[in-house]
């Protein structure tokens, strides 16, 4: 049987690599600059001894581009190897992996993105691995063939030491590529932290791109200057910094804390780098899902990139990374709480929102969290701390319109009660009562009626005739009287309706205002609740004194005037919606004591 081999068709390879593998024609500096970066750290190792490495661009502007550096240099054996046989790679024949790890490449099809820009890559190359090795010019098409020219040493285009020059010529529509303006952007995102000089050269003037050092480890750089490199790499001011190290990975690198608001959906731009080499900007599988209110530089050596080249592969070591960069950013929070508390609460104020929902998500950040959200309470604002250490059991209102008829009885007698109709706070407040073991509860009938006593037995036979006629009174308002004793004193009455009774109301409110097909509806729902379960009661309070002088009103005319007007007070006072005839009752029965009094001046 015949062996037969693949033929490859490098244009249609190209058009996979631009449309598929390669996010955008950007990523040809990004190949450029690791395979310049591989050849480099492939000479030291050869040379067994260091030696300065550098990469310089040549640029005339919209034309050419010369990317040149001072590696290792290919012999024509390794020419014919790694730059004619796709997928194969100068760095295959490395097995240890304590060596491999400091390369950066290992497709070896980067070379092949810059057909991209252009339309021949023209290579110049001189070994380091013999001292009378040959300049040699490789020159590449895209429809896959190629030429090898061997330099004499007297030629201008040899080179006089080791390494490679890469010369491009802009294709029509790339001019752009090969711009000062946008070359010197790409170096700088994608090059910044590459351990040589990385130099741009044009018009006979030079400027170094990059610090040739990780700023946050080797030296002792303090917060101002990391918030200074932070503020120049993403162009924004941030509130505050954290650095962070993982050994699993070798992974290590730089939280900066965003100062404005951000949604938890959010996906910030990070700077990501594998070996010195920008690799993503997406936080995905490295940087816990939750950390949206920071943005991060990351440095890592020895977490495995996909094929793109733009992202981690989920494995052990990721795993172990996003725990250990997930637990430093809680110990900062924790910390920053304790020992900055002016910044803790700037913090806090601009990511409240974001930091709710984060925690709702996850159950270690929500320990963190949850003795810091605040709450609105009949003590005045307290914090989850405050509730989990008051000793009591947490009541809540669900509603505003309960949270406000019910907090003036509970404040006036020091009773607690939660407001919880502000985003998330019932979610906040049920989670704290699960973690520490409070109860939480829905403040209920029961609860209310325990803040109102009973009136002494002579006082309830005073008041039996007035509570009759006071219900006759309320009776076609679907309301019962009771006298009660309750603070504050100087509310004569508190009206508390439950929630069928509630939505009877609305109901017949909206009957009023709806046409004749939506009102057929609202009578449907209507009908189907059960009304005689439906309560409103109007507690009058017998220590109010306008509520003690009801009592020895005899005229039932008279009577009937100030219980309608209390019971509307009560209304508005709870903030229940009033009824089309409630308001026109109040201004009738105003009118009518008005009325009374002229009539008595009269005479």
């Amino acid at each position: 049987m015949e062996d037969y081999r693949f033929k490859v068709n490098l244009g249609g390879m190209i058009e996979i690599l631009s449309e598929h593998l390669y996010s955008s024609p950007d990523v040809f500096i990004r190949e450029l600059l690791q395979n310049a970066a591989d050849a480099i750290t492939r000479r030291k190792e050869i040379q067994k001894k260091e030696f300065e490495g550098s990469i310089t661009l040549e640029i005339e502007e919209k034309e050419k581009l010369i990317f040149a550096d001072n590696g290792q240099g290919l012999m024509e054996e390794e020419i014919h190897r790694f730059l004619a046989i796709i997928g194969e790679s100068s760095k295959r024949e490395l097995t240890d992996r304590s060596v491999r790890r400091d390369y950066i490449g290992q497709f070896g099809i980067g070379l092949l993105s810059c057909f991209m820009v252009t339309d021949e890559i023209c290579l110049i190359t001189k070994s380091c691995q013999s001292k009378d090795a040959p300049s040699l010019v490789w020159r590449g098409r895209p429809d896959g063939t190629y030429t090898i020219e061997t330099l004499q040493q007297q030629d201008k285009e040899a080179l006089p030491s080791p390494g490679t020059k890469i010369i491009l010529a802009a294709k029509e529509g790339m001019e752009e590529y090969f711009t000062r303006e946008i070359l010197e952007n790409l170096i700088t995102y994608y090059g910044l932290l590459l351990p040589f000089p990385v130099i741009i050269r044009q018009n006979g003037k030079e400027k170094q791109i990059n610090p040739v050092y990780l700023p946050w480890e080797g030296r002792n750089t303090n917060k101002q200057e990391l918030l200074l490199f932070g503020q120049m790499l993403f162009g924004e001011l941030f509130l505050d910094c954290l650095t962070f190290r993982s050994e699993e990975g070798n992974v290590s690198g730089v939280a900066y804390i965003l100062n404005y608001t951000v949604l938890p959906s959010a996906k910030p731009a990070h700077r990501i780098y594998l070996k010195h080499m920008m690799l993503t900007e997406k936080g995905d599988g490295l940087l816990p899902d939750w950390a949206v209110f920071t943005k991060c530089i990351v440095h890592a050596t020895d977490l495995k990139p996909t094929a793109s080249r733009e992202g981690f592969y989920e494995d052990e070591t990721l795993d172990a990374v996003r725990e250990t960069i997930e637990n430093r950013l809680i110990a900062y929070i924790d910390t920053m709480a304790d020992d900055q508390p002016e910044l803790f609460g700037k913090f806090f104020r601009v990511h409240q929102l974001t930091l709710m929902e984060l925690a709702l998500a996850n159950p270690k950040l929500f320990r963190t969290l949850i003795d810091y959200f605040e709450f609105e309470t009949t003590r005045g604002t307290l914090t989850g701390y405050d509730l989990r250490m008051c000793g009591e059991d947490l009541l809540y209102a669900p509603t505003r319109e309960k949270y406000k008829q019910l907090s003036q009885l509970f404040f006036a007698q020091d009773q607690l009660l939660i407001n919880v109709t502000y985003v998330h706070a019932l979610e906040l407040l049920e989670g704290l009562g699960y973690m520490f073991g409070i109860s939480v509860s829905e403040v209920e009938e029961e609860e209310i009626e325990d803040l109102m006593e009973e009136l002494a037995a002579e006082e309830q036979e005073k008041g039996l005739e007035f509570l009759n006629k006071a219900n006759k009174i309320l009776k076609d308002r679907d309301c019962r009287a009771e006298l009660k004793c309750f603070q504050p004193a100087n509310q004569p009455a508190f009206f508390l309706m439950d929630e069928e009774a509630v939505l009877n109301r609305q109901i017949a409110i909206s009957k009023n205002k709806a046409n004749s097909i939506f009102r057929e509806m609202l009578n449907m729902i209507s009908s189907e609740l059960k009304g005689e379960d439906a309560v409103s009661m109007l507690y009058l309070n017998y220590n109010n004194p306008i509520v003690k002088n009801l009592i020895r009103i005899t005229e039932e005319d008279v009577l009937k005037i100030f219980v309608e007007i209390i019971y509307i007070q009560a209304l508005q006072i709870g903030g229940f919606p009033l009824r089309k005839n409630d308001m026109a009752t109040l201004n009738q029965n105003i009118l009518l004591l008005m009325e009374r009094d002229l009539a008595d001046k009269e005479e």
